[in-house]
């Protein structure tokens, strides 16, 4: 579980960084600026499904342990 929350977390700051670089010279009107921010989201959005599915799997090996 710790490990899980440490991943969220360094995910999470990671994001975040990704804000504060941003400057007054971040080109919003170049031509290659929603392809950019579209990967951007698209990566970041498959870190957190990863940690979800790598949650759901140690919780379902926890829950089948159990039983046995």
């Amino acid at each position: 579980m710790k490990s899980i929350v440490t991943s969220l977390f360094v995910t999470f700051c990671l994001a975040v960084s990704q804000i504060a670089q941003a400057h007054p010279g971040h080109d919003h009107s170049h031509w290659m600026s929603g392809f950019i921010h579209l990967m951007t989201i698209l990566a970041v959005g498959s870190v957190i499904l990863g940690a979800v599915v790598a949650f759901q799997q140690h919780t379902r090996r926890k829950g089948s342990n159990k039983e046995d």
